[in-house]
């Protein structure tokens, strides 16, 4: 019965995946971006795995300017082969905190769940149908993004997408000077309700931040519930500056 759920879990994400591109996310940030006339836009996407994100926006934005952030070195090494003719997609294999240091990465079995935290205790428990395990580490340079764009002379980030696997609130705090100064316009996040990682950010962390720098809500999406009735286990979730009065 597990196995055949899991199949059906995996047709259903790879169309979603190949045949449903335009999510209701992805038109909302369209929308917004011609709206504010970013004409080249730029583009930070924390967590890059393998590119798939980027790509659809490529495509409705071919002059935008991206920053490719990833950990892990095979995920890496795949984006270097994936962008190699792109003169405006940027490859860092790195990670980012609220700190400038070196960490482990875990790398487990799904590499989507890599995370710079291990497992919670409960995580069987909360995602049923799905498989956990870690196989081993990597050391990763990790930086704030305040210092990333500093460093790489960025002006400001139009649309900021983090998927960092319960890393949220360490990213966002070490993003203080950006948020503070009006400097990031859009921030994309997934969040994680359910447990699932040692010390993951929780929901209120994560809006109290976006409170505190003059933060909105311009819509959740991507509601994952598995079973249907069973309660809710993490959302992707779209905040933009309030001054954009959007």
């Amino acid at each position: 019965m597990n196995s055949l759920n899991n199949f059906s879990i995996k047709i259903k994400s790879l169309i979603k995946q190949f045949f449903y591109r335009d999510s209701q996310l992805t038109k909302d940030i369209e929308y917004i971006l011609k709206k504010l006339k970013f004409k080249e836009p730029i583009f930070c996407d924390v967590g890059a795995y393998k590119g798939i994100w980027i790509s659809k926006y490529l495509k409705k934005f071919p002059n935008l300017v991206a920053y490719l952030i990833e950990p892990y070195e095979k995920s890496y090494l795949y984006l270097n082969k994936k962008f190699k003719n792109y003169e405006n997609i940027n490859l860092f294999k790195m990670g980012l905190s609220n700190s400038n240091e070196v960490q482990k990465v875990n790398i487990n079995s799904k590499s989507y769940t890599n995370s710079f935290l291990e497992f919670d205790k409960d995580v069987a428990k909360s995602w049923k149908y799905e498989q956990f395990e870690n196989l081993y580490k990597e050391e990763v340079r990790m930086q704030k993004l305040t210092d990333f764009v500093k460093e790489n002379n960025i002006p400001r980030i139009n649309v900021l997408k983090l998927d960092v696997q319960g890393y949220e609130s360490r990213v966002l705090n070490g993003a203080e000077n950006l948020l503070k100064n009006n400097l990031v316009d859009l921030i994309i996040l997934e969040i994680i309700i359910i447990p699932t990682y040692k010390n993951q950010s929780s929901v209120s962390e994560i809006f109290n931040i976006f409170d505190s720098f003059d933060y909105s809500l311009y819509g959740i999406y991507d509601i994952e519930k598995k079973p249907k009735r069973s309660r809710l286990q993490q959302f992707d979730a779209l905040f933009f500056k309030s001054s954009l009065n959007l």
